[in-house]
């Protein structure tokens, strides 16, 4: 499977290394972005963060729902990266005196972030593929 298509093509199966390397670059990459863009441009962080995410979003999409069709699974079960997408863009970015001053929403989105993302950490990070070929394609070496 190429670049091109491990990233922007929602066909095919992926196994739980694939799927393990790209999420620690996916979050490292957010983390580092999050962090330069602070130092850099303190005052539009909060910003420019959400555009990288949206950006990144795709490849993360195309990844997971190879992990999904590894499992078996349709794409739908993509629906679950929603509250992780919305905690993502909830979360403040920049200003300090916001620290620690939840709003409802966000409490309510972390929570459904934290289960909809510990739910797709024990599918798609832990729990083997199907074996053999499925409907989504043949086993991944």
């Amino acid at each position: 499977m190429s670049i091109k298509e491990l990233l922007f093509s929602f066909q095919g199966r992926i196994g739980r290394k694939v799927f393990w390397i790209w999420n620690v670059i996916y979050y490292l990459a957010i983390v580092g972005f999050g962090i330069g863009m602070n130092a850099l441009f303190p005052a539009f962080a909060h910003l420019i963060l959400p555009v990288f995410l949206i950006i990144a979003l795709i490849p993360d999409l195309a990844i997971t729902a190879k992990r999904w069709h590894d499992r078996n699974k349709s794409s739908w079960w993509l629906l679950m990266n929603i509250p992780l997408v919305i905690g993502r863009m909830t979360v403040p970015v920049g200003d300090p005196s916001l620290a620690g001053q939840s709003t409802t929403l966000q409490m309510v989105s972390s929570l459904a972030a934290l289960i909809c993302g510990a739910w797709i950490l024990i599918e798609c990070g832990f729990i083997k593929g199907t074996a053999g070929d499925n409907q989504y394609g043949p086993e991944p070496k």
